[in-house]
């Protein structure tokens, strides 16, 4: 994601719209706050821009021009990834293309259909899955609750190789009771490995349950190959 304030876009508007034809979000600020954002239009998308308001309602909604997904093969499976006008939104590991639009189809209310991710989305997904770093860029979370959301949100900031508990991440939201509802947000995560919720252990150092395809025995996997086995029960 590049942010640009109101000058640059005056001084620079041909290299700042070269950008976001890459692919890459541009976040225009004032002041040193966040005004607009350009993001890349694909062709279904100028057709729906062009029926008027309602075109324009639906793209903003991400609603009638649908989602796009693309696959990244992991060595546990291929990794789908639903993506939007404001970043993805839905990530599975599913045993086929069309196993994953359904399950997205269901979470998104809307159709998802394949196709290139944005070059920053598709480098920021790789680094996340397979080089374990932190996401970059934004995701979409307009379909989870606030209390939800602020745990997806901690759940971004816990590095590589290190794991909090579920009552840690309740008490570092100022709600020490909710442990039990910090794991149904986890449980509920519609971006798991993008937001890593396999960071999340119980208490007493056990491993806990996993929502994503392989389970307990998958999130085993992750924490190995970060480093941060050696802190929980085998």
């Amino acid at each position: 994601m590049r942010l640009v304030s109101t000058a640059e876009l005056k001084n620079r508007t041909n290299e700042v719209l070269r950008t976001a034809l890459a692919g890459e979000p541009v976040v225009v600020t004032r002041h040193g706050r966040p005004v607009a954002s350009l993001v890349r239009l694909a062709e279904r998308d100028l057709d729906t821009l062009a029926q008027g308001p309602r075109g324009r309602h639906a793209l903003a909604t991400g609603g009638a021009s649908g989602y796009r997904y693309a696959a990244f093969p992991l060595p546990f499976g291929a990794f789908y990834v639903a993506f939007g006008p404001r970043g993805p939104a839905f990530a599975r590991i599913a045993t086929s293309a069309r196993a994953f639009e359904r399950q997205a189809s269901r979470y998104l209310a809307a159709p998802v259909t394949p196709g290139r991710p944005p070059r920053w989305l598709a480098e920021a997904t790789t680094a996340a899955v397979r080089r374990h770093e932190a996401f970059r860029g934004p995701v979409d979370l307009a379909r989870v609750g606030p209390f939800e959301r602020e745990v997806l949100e901690a759940l971004r900031r816990i590095p590589a190789g290190q794991v909090r508990t579920y009552r840690e991440i309740a008490r570092g939201l100022g709600e020490p009771g909710a442990a039990r509802a910090v794991g149904t947000a986890c449980a509920r995560n519609p971006l798991p490995l993008l937001i890593p919720c396999h960071r999340v252990v119980r208490s007493d150092g056990g491993l806990g349950g996993y929502s994503l395809r392989g389970g307990p025995d998958l999130k085993r996997r992750l924490l190995q190959a970060e480093g941060a086995i050696g802190t929980v029960v085998a």
